[in-house]
């Protein structure tokens, strides 16, 4: 069995993250405004799925406002050292159900930032492999397909919030399980189509799933 499954807004709690993010930059005279306008100036669009650089918004920020750059992206990185509080309390249980040389996480956005959030949440050492990538995850799957020779007899699942992941890894890999797990506190509404095999709202119902089909 092997179980990818994203991170941001599965795992993490993103919203939250997003809500404390944005209070950094308030306490260095930035409305929510301006942050919203500069954050989205310095997010790359790449085939609809936008990835955030932390360094440009601050570059942007800095020609608009009167603030102190270096103080700024200090906050920044302090902020990013720990952020387990930001994983879903659901989370833990969950892998404690698998093996770890069963978990991958997949994540969207090859970025230091990204990269920080997810290392510093302590949770990468209960999985096998984590991946980011800044293309469309089906790209993870097939490589490890490769590599690891599955799918001939290997029970394989597929977790993501989003819609057009889901559906790119189910148009590619048919027999992968793939399962849309809408949280309450997600940020996206997307919602169940022919590519979506199971829709979940918390990883309890998702590893119930996973459970039953292997037989436990």
């Amino acid at each position: 069995m092997k179980i990818f499954i994203d991170f941001d807004d599965v795992l993490f709690n993103t919203k939250k993250f997003r809500t404390d993010y944005l209070n950094i930059f308030k306490k260095h005279g930035i409305s929510k405004k301006v942050f919203e306008v500069c954050y989205y100036s310095a997010v790359k669009s790449k085939k609809n799925i936008r990835q955030y650089n932390p360094v440009k918004h601050i570059e942007r920020l800095t020609k608009l406002n009167n603030i102190n750059p270096v103080a700024l992206q200090k906050d920044v990185i302090n902020f990013v050292k720990d952020t387990s509080k930001y994983i879903f309390n659901d989370v833990g249980i969950f892998l404690e159900r698998f093996k770890k040389r069963d978990l991958i996480i997949a994540s969207f956005s090859e970025t230091d930032f990204q990269k920080a959030k997810i290392v510093n949440s302590g949770i990468t050492k209960n999985f096998h492999k984590v991946e980011i990538i800044n293309e469309l995850k089906s790209r993870i799957v097939g490589n490890l397909i490769k590599s690891e020779k599955l799918l001939a007899d290997t029970d394989v699942y597929f977790i993501d919030d989003r819609v057009e992941q889901l559906a790119d890894v189910k148009q590619k890999f048919p027999q992968i399980k793939t399962i849309l797990l809408k949280r309450k506190e997600g940020r996206y509404n997307d919602r169940k189509n022919k590519y979506c095999d199971f829709v979940c709202h918390n990883l309890e119902q998702a590893e119930k799933i996973i459970l039953k089909f292997n037989g436990k």
